[in-house]
């Protein structure tokens, strides 16, 4: 299964439907993506109103914001999977299409240590998000409940005070951020995935590059043994060219939201940070906001660690080529290796917004920025 984990939890939420000869299955996961769609969306806009009715007040602003943006970012992301489904399953097509599926065992093996790799670094961000949620919301559930204080600052268009309403919205909150956690989880893994399962690509490149001039085309005809040897080489520059096509589609299909991605979490981690500053360690309140800090690292990390990985295997090409025994080869294969080698010295990047790159540099500057702005805030 194609990144289990990610279409997974999307498939749970509703965001990703599954194939079906059924209308009435159909209809139901439709049913149950607009419940999901309209659980969060909702918590988004009555949080929105609290914020804009409460702007007054910059301690209470900046403690709505927080959470909000985050919440504003993950409907943005919802949005973005259903509107772009056509383009992500042409993207997994494309990868479980020939030339990028395996060949041999050897293949087989290579794309199974990267998919341990993806599932491994998926399952550590759930932990780490869903981690936070849990613990704010038993922070919350300690501290807030026997008040009947709200989880989060909102506006709701029915009365609160009496039992039964306060509890309707609070199980809505609590209800609607685990899901909007969800989602996030499930996005933001999504991304690196699929940079992972590109930078396996590569990886099969290498090794089909090392195959090419070890590999014997024993024929009667010195003709057929040269035309199979070009044959083999052009089908590693079709595959190499089609790398950099996956590279351009997720570019297409993410750039915008990553954008987005980095500008709230440049926002979230400097805001965090001067609410750190500002409450007591001893208090439990402390507790949540640095998980959700960490979440905030981690959402950004991720792409950010996987993109780089990308970039240093796409330029590792040129020496793969070079290590070959490309000297036995036709003139012809040759040139074939140097417009590989060619295309290699221009490395494969991920951008947001189509002017940031995404990759460990990025991440530090954003850190700096972050810490720049708590600067400002002091």
């Amino acid at each position: 299964m194609f990144l289990p984990y990610s279409f997974g939890i999307l498939r749970y939420l509703g965001l990703w439907h599954t194939e079906t000869i059924y209308r009435w299955i159909l209809y139901l996961q439709m049913i149950y993506s607009y419940f999901m769609i309209s659980l969060i969306s909702s918590e988004v806009l009555f949080e929105s109103i609290a914020l804009v009715s409460n702007y007054n007040n910059f301690q209470q602003f900046v403690d709505s914001s927080i959470i909000l943006v985050t919440m504003l970012g993950i409907c943005g992301k919802m949005f973005n999977v259903i509107i772009k489904s056509k383009e992500i399953i042409q993207l997994i097509n494309i990868l479980n299409s020939y030339p990028c599926c395996s060949q041999d065992s050897e293949e087989k093996k290579i794309q199974d240590e990267f998919d341990k790799m993806i599932n491994f670094r998926t399952l550590a961000f759930l932990v780490v998000t869903e981690s936070a949620v849990i613990l704010t919301t038993s922070v919350s559930i300690i501290c807030d409940t026997p008040n009947r204080i709200m989880f989060f600052n909102t506006w709701l268009p029915f009365d609160t005070s009496t039992i039964i309403g306060y509890w309707i919205a609070y199980i809505h909150q609590v209800l609607a951020h685990f899901f909007g956690a969800l989602a996030d989880v499930a996005y933001d893994t999504l991304i690196p995935g699929l940079m992972l399962k590109i930078c396996a690509q590569l990886s099969i490149l290498e090794y089909r590059l090392k195959l090419l001039a070890k590999h014997s085309y024993y024929s009667d005809s010195s003709v057929d043994n040269k035309q199979r040897e070009m044959n083999a080489a052009t089908e590693c520059v079709k595959h190499h060219l089609k790398i950099f096509q996956l590279a351009e589609r997720t570019n297409r299909v993410f750039s915008t939201l990553m954008f987005v991605q980095f500008s709230i979490s440049t926002y979230g981690i400097c805001v965090t940070i001067y609410r750190l500053s500002q409450v007591e360690i001893s208090d439990p309140e402390f507790a949540s906001m640095a998980g959700y800090f960490m979440v905030l690292l981690s959402q950004i990390f991720g792409p950010c660690l996987a993109s780089t990985e990308c970039s240093i295997k796409s330029c590792d090409i040129v020496t793969a080529v070079y290590q070959t025994d490309w000297y036995n080869l036709s003139i012809a294969s040759q040139k074939s290796l140097l417009l590989i080698m060619t295309r290699s010295y221009r490395p494969l990047r991920f951008n947001a917004g189509y002017f940031i790159e995404i990759s460990l540099n990025s991440f530090n500057q954003l850190i700096k920025l972050s810490y720049s702005a708590y600067n400002v805030l002091q």
